[in-house]
């Protein structure tokens, strides 16, 4: 008894004492959006941008899922990379300003909070 209640407290220590490190989990429409962006933000040929958090982001939310939804987050993640990766004029400046204004907003918080 002495170990369950000994295990028991570390656990709640533990738990107390870790950062919130995971955010809501989202819908998985949203998972494909933001996994579109992570291939629009990994695409070279629009501009290198910093993609760490949207990475952690897109790893954490996947987790738990569907492995039709999993697939189908890669799936659209590809998409973009290819498409990007194919992009001239204004198809490359639609898929930058995406990047830039829809996808930003999902990592970087309002500037009114």
């Amino acid at each position: 008894m002495r170990i369950l209640h000994a295990a028991l407290a570390a656990v709640l220590v533990a738990s107390v004492g870790a950062p919130v490190l995971a955010a809501e989990r989202i819908s998985d429409v949203a998972l494909l959006r933001a996994s579109r962006c992570l291939g629009l933000a990994k695409s070279e040929n629009l501009g290198v941008v910093e993609t760490s958090t949207l990475a952690a982001f897109v790893k954490a939310q996947s987790r738990g899922r569907e492995p039709l939804v999993r697939n189908r987050a890669n799936a659209a993640e590809q998409t973009a990379r290819s498409q990007a990766a194919k992009a001239r004029d204004e198809a490359k400046a639609r898929l930058i300003a995406e990047r830039d204004g829809v996808c930003r907003a999902m990592v970087e918080p309002s500037a009114g909070t």
